[in-house]
């Protein structure tokens, strides 16, 4: 893992992650190791805050994760007895998801008033609308896929009040 970061001075602080890493397992003793289901050999992670000033805070992230391992469907077998077909599995783990993106955007404003604060923030989350692939549905005889990808663009608005206590 590297990590470089910018401490906060009181206008912006900010952070760029990298990790490398390669995770593998061994299902039963004797068994040769194979990747474990979930290893992200590469993860990128930027993260910027600034202070707008007047209670303005703006924050911006940036994920890039290579995908995780997938055991490929190769084809399938028809069972006439129970009339399903049953997928035909390649070398466990022998391929991976596609890469994983996603920018994600937050402004905050916050007001102190002699005994109440009061705050609102906008979160976007995967403000570009990247498809980002979770998974795999297969058709009835596995002979076609779609991507089952994750959420979309994901907005949200809060607000909080906080109660200032006078020091007697």
């Amino acid at each position: 893992e590297l990590m470089i970061k910018h401490n906060d001075n009181g206008r912006f602080f900010g952070w760029i992650a990298y990790t490398l890493m390669k995770s593998s397992r061994v299902d039963h003793p004797g068994e040769a190791a194979r990747l474990f289901d979930y290893d992200p050999t590469h993860i990128l992670t930027v993260v910027a805050s600034a202070v707008l000033g007047r209670g303005g805070e703006a924050g911006v992230r940036f994920r890039l994760v290579s995908g995780n391992p997938q055991t490929p469907v190769t084809g399938s077998i028809y069972d006439a007895d129970s009339d399903i077909y049953w997928p035909l599995y390649g070398e466990t783990n022998s391929t991976r998801m596609p890469l994983f993106h996603q920018l994600d955007l937050r402004v905050d404003k916050k007001w102190k008033f002699k005994y109440v604060g009061f705050a609102v923030y906008v979160d976007v989350q995967n403000v570009y609308n990247h498809k980002n692939v979770e998974g795999y549905n297969y058709s009835y005889d596995y002979s076609q896929r779609v991507y089952l990808c994750g959420l979309p663009v994901l907005p949200s608005l809060a607000a909080r009040h906080t109660v200032v206590v006078a020091a007697v």
